[in-house]
């Protein structure tokens, strides 16, 4: 992470620009704000995306598809703006070490832990593929181990920036993660995703690739006429990576159909994406990263992979979206996970589980009278709640002691945004509300203007 230089713009839309995170082949990342004071990693794209009519079109259908995609253990492609001559994207902000960072600094992984790291990724490529997206440069790069688990980030914006490409013929992605068919310059699609999952899955278990050479065209051979080296690895798993590692890729399992062999469960029982995404959080989500979360001062990754060495900012293929981003140089901080924050983290990933549980059944419109109550998180207090919402999700809030307070909702994605506050020691900011298993019932989280922590919450109920 740098400063911000002379010529970097300040704000890209709505979102204020704090510092650079890195530059690739494809544009810069900075770490900005959002309107609401949430931090994201925010993409400035090369100006050259917006000469072609043609390529911007199958650049916004990319985004839409990529938006689409459920946040199952994966970090969001929250926003685009690709009509202007400054082109951005943004994605969730994630703080954590890679997978592969992790991996060199603690050693392999085993037993639970290590079964909830396959889980956690074959549950982000499952949503990834469900959505009609390709990742198409998985690799333990593109695995943060966050408090909540694995999370899989840059998917699909590899598939993206080839949108733009016409002259060159080289496959995009990491070589050492590439499948046979794209090494061959074959057609390639979600088992080409699956080939590199296997082999993100072995490293994590053996700490060494199941291909390893002395260089990327010894990598290659290996691939395409070796067998891969899956050490210590055993049991179901390791006959599921093999399966992964068919030379064919109709022969490989899909991202589903592993997670149900992981999981031992069967087609016909509930939605394997929702149970593979509560079981990569395990009974205790510190032991995702081991008894402490280990970050460096200014690790943020968000839209880009830690390939690298600290403080190197690589992007060794220009037709790949993100760049490899790392932490800056310095000693490790070690930050010791309390048992709030996995609480936090735990109740975040069910209350995920339960809202795309309800969208795959297809929800309701919010319009109507929803009343309720909420309870000031560090005041102590509780005070009735009323939501008056349209058909389109603006309407307007009243809260407080006798409802004394009052303000504007107005949509945006999934939250909205609360102004035009009136009353006294009343105060504007976001509202998220999220979906329970009653239909007519919806929790509440309130963030003040100005801070980063749930204000009040609690749950409102629709009148029938």
């Amino acid at each position: 992470m740098s400063e911000l230089r002379a010529d970097d713009p300040r704000r890209l839309g709505s979102y204020r620009l704090i510092s650079r995170l890195g530059q690739g082949g494809q544009g810069v990342v900075y770490l900005g704000e959002s309107p609401q004071g949430a931090h994201v990693a925010v993409k400035l794209l090369h100006a050259t995306l917006s000469g072609d009519a043609d390529v911007r079109r199958r650049f916004l259908g990319e985004v839409e598809a990529v938006r689409r995609v459920a946040a199952f253990c994966t970090a969001q492609l929250l926003d685009a703006d690709l009509e202007g001559d400054r082109p951005y994207l943004v994605s969730e902000y994630v703080e954590g070490p890679s997978l592969r960072e992790h991996v060199i600094a603690e050693g392999p992984r085993t037993g639970g832990s290590l079964e909830r790291l396959a889980i956690g990724t074959a549950t982000a490529l499952g949503a990834i593929h469900r959505a009609g997206v390709v990742h198409r440069d998985f690799k333990p790069g593109n695995v943060l181990l966050g408090i909540d688990g694995p999370r899989v980030i840059d998917f699909g914006v590899s598939r993206l920036a080839d949108t733009t490409v016409t002259t060159s013929h080289m496959p995009v992605g990491t070589p050492a993660y590439m499948a046979p068919e794209r090494m061959k310059g074959e057609p390639a699609g979600a088992p080409a995703d699956m080939w590199a999952w296997a082999l993100t899955v072995a490293y994590t278990a053996t700490g060494r690739h199941a291909y390893r050479a002395d260089t990327h065209h010894e990598v290659l051979a290996r691939v395409l006429y070796g067998k891969p080296d899956l050490g210590s690895l055993d049991g179901r798993l390791r006959e599921i990576v093999r399966a992964c590692l068919a030379p064919e890729p109709g022969e490989r399992p899909d991202a589903e159909e592993a997670l149900r062999r992981l999981l031992g469960q069967s087609a016909d029982e509930a939605d394997v994406l929702s149970t593979g995404a509560m079981a990569a959080v395990g009974p205790a989500a510190s032991t995702s990263v081991g008894a402490y979360a280990t970050t460096r001062p200014g690790m943020v990754v968000g839209l880009g992979a830690s390939e690298a060495a600290p403080g190197v900012t690589t992007d060794p293929n220009p037709t790949t979206s993100f760049p490899a981003i790392t932490a800056t140089s310095g000693p490790p901080v070690r930050r010791r996970v309390r048992a709030w924050q996995v609480a936090v983290a735990v109740a975040g990933v069910l209350m995920g589980v339960a809202g795309f549980t309800y969208w795959l059944r297809g929800a309701e419109s919010l319009e109507g009278t929803w009343t309720g109550s909420a309870e000031h998180l560090t005041a102590d207090r509780i005070f009735p709640i009323e939501l008056r919402l349209g058909g389109d999700g603006d309407g307007a809030m009243r809260w407080g002691a006798d409802l004394k307070c009052s303000g504007r909702l107005t949509r945006s994605g999934t939250f909205f945004t609360l102004d035009r506050v009136t009353g006294s020691e009343c105060y504007p900011g976001t509202l998220r509300m999220v979906p329970t298993s009653d239909a007519n019932q919806m929790a509440i989280k309130v963030t003040r203007e100005g801070k980063d922590e749930v204000t009040y919450s609690g749950k409102v109920a629709r009148a029938s």
